[in-house]
């Protein structure tokens, strides 16, 4: 079994999403089906038909991704809409790592890019990392201004 990057991650489809989310919530979280469902306060057999039919009430959305630990389900539905999804920037210096792995990254989706025009990768697997790239690019915009910013006594109480 190949291991998921998740932070590259996109998904398709409601369907998608959920199982991607749920999965997330599995290898990364230690969570099973009935420990998700009872941060839901549902049966582990009402979340297994909203994963089955991919009908989740849009109520019990932020919940499911909190207890799974990350937001699939939100992504899908922006993206959707042909909206991208970009984190709140958090006003803190980026990291080497950050840094390094952003790098390594753009080089890796104009690869794609190059390999999509010669015929080698799919339209959808060249534009989903299109899609991680800029909503990594616009974090580290909005984080870069939000540096320069002062901050108010209210977000100093909550670091």
């Amino acid at each position: 079994m190949t291991k998921i990057y998740w932070k590259r991650v996109v998904p398709h489809n409601m369907n998608h999403a959920l199982q991607l989310t749920k999965e997330h919530g599995i290898e990364k979280k230690n969570m099973s089906v009935a420990r998700i469902g009872d941060h839901l306060s549902e049966t582990s057999d009402l979340i297994y038909k909203w994963l089955g039919s991919a009908k989740m009430p849009v109520n019990k959305v932020i919940a499911f991704e909190q207890a799974c630990g990350i937001n699939f389900v939100t992504q899908y539905l922006a993206h959707s809409q042909g909206f991208l999804l970009v984190k709140a920037p958090t006003g803190r210096k980026a990291e080497h790592r950050d840094l390094i792995d952003l790098q390594a990254f753009m080089i890796e989706v104009s690869g794609l890019i190059m390999r999509h025009t010669e015929g080698l990768k799919s339209a959808q697997e060249t534009t989903d990392a299109i899609k991680k790239l800029m909503e990594d690019l616009a974090f580290h915009q909005k984080n870069v201004g939000a540096l320069d910013q002062p901050q108010s006594e209210l977000s100093l109480v909550n670091d």
